[in-house]
């Protein structure tokens, strides 16, 4: 792939849909996914909401508003801190989703447990990308030559169909900071493990095909037929291979400043 001008930017998308088991039991979605653009950051940030607890679809809201905001702010100290060691950027993080958990917890009168989460996040920034995970679910990425391949792999919890949340002890230890330059042009997609369900190989560690071409209608679809396009993907094909809360945010790196826009 062509290198790419230092002023390139980021084109985003992003969407959620309701499982089918949650449907059947009028349950909320646990699923969140969003995008916000300031700073000269771009950032899209997912949380799938634990199943068992009873206030996670507002923990996973709370979390990726967390996320968007102190990402977008603090961008370049987190650069800064992964130069020398991740711990001290996951720690800030994780702190910033705790004490918006804490502060929402108090307004519901619940315990900050019954709004644990998953997370995952990438941000680009002046021709760099961050990226961050917590818990199932994937991020995905095509490397300079095109080729699409796992940024970061689904982990779970101590035991079978469990995972980590940012509410457990160890959140800072097992969250996965990434980092590196942007060379070509190139796209992310984060997904939840609903959406994993289609588009990840768990025999290859790698993500579908189909991923890859979400990215390309993202880098090439105007903003609100992506919008409309991804939406009707999420519904029509990928959701109906789960019963579980499905979600993706794409993040499409494209040379000039025509591709700024947020869905």
């Amino acid at each position: 792939m062509p290198e790419l001008p230092m002023n390139f930017s980021g084109k985003t998308s992003c969407a959620f849909v309701v499982g089918r088991s949650h449907l059947k039991t009028q349950t909320p979605c646990q699923d969140y996914v969003a995008a916000r653009q300031s700073n000269d950051v771009t950032c899209i940030a997912l949380a799938d909401g634990a199943g068992s607890r009873a206030r996670s679809d507002v923990g996973a809201q709370v979390a990726v508003t967390a996320t968007l905001g102190f990402v977008c702010k603090n961008f370049e100290t987190l650069w800064q801190h992964m130069d020398k060691h991740n711990a001290k950027a996951a720690q800030r993080l994780t702190n910033r989703c705790l004490d918006a958990f804490r502060r929402k917890s108090t307004k519901l009168g619940c315990d900050m447990s019954e709004l644990a989460c998953t997370l995952s996040f990438v941000a680009y920034s002046r021709g760099r990308y961050l990226a961050g995970h917590l818990g199932d679910g994937i991020i995905a990425s095509v490397d300079v030559e095109g080729q699409l391949q796992t940024l970061s792999a689904p982990e779970n919890g101590e035991f079978a169909n469990t995972t980590l949340f940012l509410t457990d002890p160890k959140a800072v230890s097992k969250l996965r900071l990434y980092r590196g330059p942007i060379e070509a042009q190139t796209g992310f997609a984060i997904m939840s493990d609903g959406s994993a369900e289609s588009l990840y190989h768990k025999s290859t560690g790698l993500p579908a095909s189909a991923v890859q071409r979400l990215l390309e209608w993202n880098a090439t679809l105007p903003r609100k037929k992506m919008k409309v396009v991804l939406a009707d993907n999420l519904q029509q094909s990928i959701a109906l291979k789960t019963g579980d809360d499905c979600s993706i945010g794409l993040l499409s790196i494209l040379p000039g400043d025509a591709s700024t826009e947020t869905a």
